[in-house]
């Protein structure tokens, strides 16, 4: 708890020094906020973000039906980075999630995509970027980004600080500061070097109550915009992300880049209600939970050296990696208080029960990993990949008392993976992967009896194939299938998490993006998936063939209208549809799919010289009623109709 708390004082002076020394700048600046648009960034549909802006079927923390986080196959700048907390968006620019013929540029790749996040790298231009948002409800936030040029073409600096008062679904209002600092140094034209530091702090917001169903139920209803939770629920964190990036162009076509980071989360409250074999009056057993202070801080970093040889219209290139990480987590000694039945939805506060918090665990792992990779192309042929990996992993788990255990883990296992694409004409492509991979599982679920606990690690594998067409020059279609397979975790009849056999999700995704007309974007894809699980307690009748959480449809469909005629004035809108997934373990019963419109406008001008823009965003504009699940089978209320605007200007 010590430590925790100079931690966090420690953080606030940083952050508090770093905002300070940005806004005595004269004449800051930073990257064109004004012209943050997804649509138009967006490369393919699987999923892309830009500044306050994401679309896409996939994200950082779902590819495929699993984490990209949680199988570590994080980029920072295409540079591997094992994180904890997201970096915010005062060091981050945008991100991409790279799948199927995309991911082939990406050498020693993981299954389950790869989350791709490019750094706000501080440019030659003094800008000062602001953005100022209203809603959803009573929502409020303010962003200030920055970049001055110190030494022209030489080095560069951004500064950012940010501020959210927000109101969620449930009138629970938190206040959250954000603030990031950036220097960028080119000591000559073949260097190439950038360091940043990031840091949230304060997310005091209360959770919904994970609601779980006792019959072939859904809850009923709950009244909109009322608070559910108790007042002595709040939350509180800090979350941090320190790194430095570098490049450099050597004589003979050889290039040396390079990246080390530390990513760090201190969480010193944590609570939360769960209402378990809830019936049709909406009666359930009433529990709630308080965790203790909890910490989670990792090192990482890579080493890649490339050599490129070009024949004629072939290159080759081979890439020589050293990753490694260290992370050190705390789990357990949580508390848990049974108030018996009661109603959910239910808006009387009680006083915050008397908890008996125990003592934590301690879980540590290292890991270290060697590889070489060959990428060769062909100039209107097509292209090979190979690498070869050896990972050295070892883990020590300590758990809390009274079992006072000691489990260590030592792993050596060889990984690889082959992709290949071909070019068969001027628009059409056919692409095929297949990856082996080691991977870390998350703790165990906040629902479960043994919340936190640390699980064991997994071998995983991937394979997909597809084809990219282009329509025309500016529409590109891309169709592909895939088959990823990992150990299944999830809760047991006894509510305890942990592994319970083999899933293999297997599915098809398609994505359509490009210019259909002069002023009309559209970006649009689906995604089916069978979440299939087999091993002995499917064949027990423990439970079911089909992994719950699990979305087996998603299609979206975003479009955006801005013609040159309309003088920087658009209006878009998006389709997003969900279809019906089981909601229990046993798969007897399935919660029905929903369908939700977007609208918006769009007007960017300039005023006194200064570029802007003004964004106004209707969501879930036929208010339709709809649940999420998470893959223990919480049910959670989506968020109902909703208003957002959005003013940015570049100074």
């Amino acid at each position: 708890m010590t430590e925790t708390l100079r931690y966090r004082r420690r953080g606030r002076r940083r952050m508090v020094c770093a905002v300070a020394a940005g806004l005595t700048l004269p004449g800051t600046a930073f990257a064109q906020r004004a012209g943050e648009d997804a649509i138009s960034a967006a490369d393919d549909a699987f999923g892309t973000r830009v500044g306050n802006e994401s679309l896409g079927l996939y994200s950082a923390g779902n590819a495929r039906g699993f984490s990209p986080v949680t199988a570590g196959n994080v980029r920072i700048e295409g540079l591997y980075f094992d994180q904890q907390p997201g970096l915010n968006d005062r060091l981050v620019r945008g991100s991409a999630v790279r799948v199927g013929i995309s991911a082939q540029s990406y050498a020693f790749p993981a299954p389950t995509g790869i989350a791709d996040y490019r750094l706000r790298l501080p440019g030659d231009e003094q800008v000062v970027s602001t953005v100022a948002r209203f809603g959803p409800y009573a929502t409020l936030s303010a962003e200030v980004d920055a970049q001055v040029p110190i030494i022209e073409g030489k080095l560069s600096i951004g500064v950012g600080a940010g501020y959210i008062r927000q109101e969620d679904d449930f009138t629970v209002k938190s206040t959250e500061y954000s603030g990031g600092l950036l220097a960028r140094l080119r000591p000559a034209e073949s260097a190439d070097i950038t360091a940043f530091y990031g840091r949230t702090e304060d997310c005091k917001g209360r959770q919904q109550a994970r609601t779980f169903t006792g019959g072939d139920i859904e809850p009923r209803h709950a009244p909109k915009r009322t608070s559910f939770s108790q007042p002595w629920q709040t939350g509180d964190c800090s979350e941090s992300n320190t790194g430095a990036i570098g490049s450099l162009a050597l004589p003979g076509d050889w290039s040396l880049r390079a990246g080390v980071f530390r990513s760090a989360q201190i969480v010193n409250k944590t609570s939360g209600e769960i209402y378990s074999q809830v019936d049709a009056n909406g009666i359930g057993r009433h529990t709630v939970f308080l965790q203790p202070p909890l910490s989670s801080r990792s090192y990482s970093g890579e080493v890649r050296l490339a050599k490129t040889f070009a024949e004629g219209s072939r290159r080759h290139t081979l890439d020589a990696t050293l990753r490694g990480r260290s992370v050190r987590r705390d789990f357990g000694g949580s508390s848990t208080v049974d108030l018996g039945l009661s109603q959910i939805y239910s808006t009387v506060p009680f006083p915050q029960p008397a908890f008996n918090l125990g003592p934590t665990g301690d879980d540590r792992s290292k890991q270290g990993t060697v590889g070489i990779a060959y990428d060769g192309l062909w100039a209107g042929v097509g292209g090979l990949g190979v690498d070869v990996q050896k990972t050295f992993y070892h883990r020590q788990q300590i758990q809390p008392a009274p079992a006072l255990t000691v489990a260590k883990t030592n792993a050596t296992p060889l990984l690889y993976s082959v992709r290949a694409n071909a070019l068969l004409s001027r628009t059409l492509a056919l692409y095929a992967s297949y990856t082996r991979g080691f991977e870390e599982t998350g703790p165990a679920a906040n629902t479960a009896a043994n919340r936190g606990e640390a699980q064991p690690v997994s071998m995983t594998k991937q394979a997909d194939a597809g084809v990219r067409y282009l329509v025309t020059p500016q529409v590109t279609i891309i169709a592909g299938v895939f088959q990823v397979e990992k150990p299944y975790f999830n809760v047991n009849a006894a509510n305890i998490y942990g592994p319970l056999g083999v899933v293999r999700h297997r599915g098809v995704e398609f994505s359509v993006t490009g210019q259909i007309m002069e002023g009309l974007r559209a970006v649009g894809g689906m995604v089916l998936i069978e979440p299939h699980v087999s091993g002995p307690t499917v064949d027990a009748g423990l439970i079911g063939a089909v992994a719950t959480g699990v979305k087996p449809r998603v299609a979206q469909l975003s479009l955006q209208y801005q013609p040159k005629a309309w003088r920087g004035f658009g209006v878009d809108g998006q389709v997003n549809h969900s279809g019906p997934q089981y909601a229990h373990q046993d798969n007897h019963f399935k919660i029905q799919g929903n369908t939700q419109l977007n609208l918006g406008a769009r007007y960017n001008f300039t005023a006194g010289g200064i570029p802007a823009s003004v964004r106004f965003q209707a969501l879930n504009v036929t208010d339709v009623y709809a649940y999420n699940l998470s893959y223990t089978g919480a049910f959670f209320v989506a968020s109902p109709r909703r208003f957002v605007v959005t003013l940015a200007a570049d100074f």
